[in-house]
């Protein structure tokens, strides 16, 4: 029972360029992570670059996101936008931008995967792409259920959609 990171990813991105978007960096892992390969092709898919300063490649926490931003930052400055790997790397990112002075979405959009609880309540409120964990348990546990009472033996792939939370923490740069 899944939801498609990969495919989450690209929606992010593809998300923050329908908001006027061009320069939209990554701060997550990297090395066999789906996230960050859907996050490089949509990139590709839109015609746009990510310099090598603005991809970030950090442990999933909140002082990786926290760490991330202050790279980003060293490298070259800020992007316009970013795409963090998850809601906990994003917490950490939103204290590291305020740390700076900066504000969300004013100076830099911010927006991430998953929509745990602390998503709606740091300020400002964070722009995420919900997965439905709890659903995912539910079929979890009812496909299993089925196969230990021999109601299915082939195997099977559950793949449940997702939905963009919109919030606080991403600009609208075609808004008038």
């Amino acid at each position: 029972v899944v939801c498609d990171g990969y495919q989450v990813a690209r929606t992010a991105v593809h998300y923050l360029h329908s908001l006027g978007h061009t320069s939209i960096g990554y701060i997550g892992e990297i090395d066999n992570e789906i996230r960050y390969k859907g996050y490089r092709d949509e990139m590709a898919s839109l015609g746009l670059t990510a310099p090598k300063e603005q991809v970030i490649d950090i442990h999933l926490s909140m002082e990786g996101g926290y760490h991330g931003v202050r790279r980003l930052r060293e490298g070259g400055g800020l992007p316009g936008a970013i795409f963090c790997c998850n809601d906990i790397t994003a917490v950490g990112a939103i204290k590291g931008i305020k740390e700076m002075g900066l504000k969300i979405p004013q100076d830099v959009s911010l927006l991430s995967i998953d929509d745990i609880e602390m998503a709606s309540y740091v300020t400002p409120m964070l722009s995420t792409i919900s997965i439905p964990k709890e659903e995912m348990g539910k079929m979890a546990v009812k496909i299993l259920l089925d196969r230990i009472n021999k109601g299915h033996r082939l195997p099977m792939k559950l793949e449940l959609p997702y939905q963009i939370k919109r919030r606080e923490s991403c600009r609208d740069l075609t808004a008038g």
